[in-house]
């Protein structure tokens, strides 16, 4: 079974959308209090998907550097579009992290990380974004007073560019894969993806 077989087989395993938290938010059973908190809560992992993009630019060598510190200014600039969404769900982003959303972010913004297990990371977390983004922006249209472009605006953007970036991901991936660590790479995209589900578990037993 080869690299990407694995990565997929984990991307199951901890694919979020099966998570209580987001099959609630499709059943529009979401509370407005719990949807303003997941969403102050889940700012520090966009932060942190901004800093884990950051770093592989920093460690890149030339040739790759321009390429990746372009991906990384697009997700700082992610995380204005996640604080829009915030505040018309009534957060403000200022909220402490849970101890489950700080396990997430010291998954995903690792500076320990060289560049191949950085691009696998944020691989493991892009290839899975427009699903995920698709998903809970038709919950937020269709439950939870919000329409198209006013307040969704991050969701609309990972539709679309995070398809893109997880195939750029791909290929550079393919050209650094030469004697790597396979298992070492897998055991990276299941730290990431697992935090993600952590995260959500913190958020889910919060519940009022």
């Amino acid at each position: 079974m080869d690299l990407w077989q694995r990565l997929d087989e984990v991307a199951n395993r901890w694919n979020v959308l099966s998570h209580p938290f987001y099959q609630r938010w499709s059943e529009g059973d979401l509370s407005s209090s719990e949807l303003a908190f997941y969403a102050g809560q889940y700012a520090h992992a966009v932060d942190a998907l901004a800093a884990a993009s950051r770093h592989a630019a920093e460690v890149a060598p030339a040739e790759l550097a321009g390429e990746l510190r372009s991906h990384a200014a697009e997700e700082e600039a992610h995380r204005a579009l996640w604080h829009s969404f915030a505040e018309a769900a009534g957060s403000d982003c200022d909220a402490a992290p849970l101890p489950e959303t700080t396990e997430c972010v010291d998954a995903w913004d690792d500076d320990d990380r060289n560049l191949l297990p950085t691009l696998v990371a944020l691989y493991a977390i892009e290839s899975a974004q427009p699903a995920i983004s698709d998903t809970k922006r038709a919950g937020l249209i269709e439950h939870y007073g919000f329409s198209a472009g006013n307040g969704t605006e991050y969701f609309d953007v990972h539709v679309v560019r995070d398809v893109e970036h997880a195939q750029s991901g791909r290929e550079l991936i393919e050209s650094q894969l030469d004697g790597a660590d396979v298992d070492a790479l897998v055991a990276e995209a299941e730290r990431v993806l697992r935090g993600n589900w952590t995260l959500l578990d913190g958020v889910e037993n919060a519940r009022d």
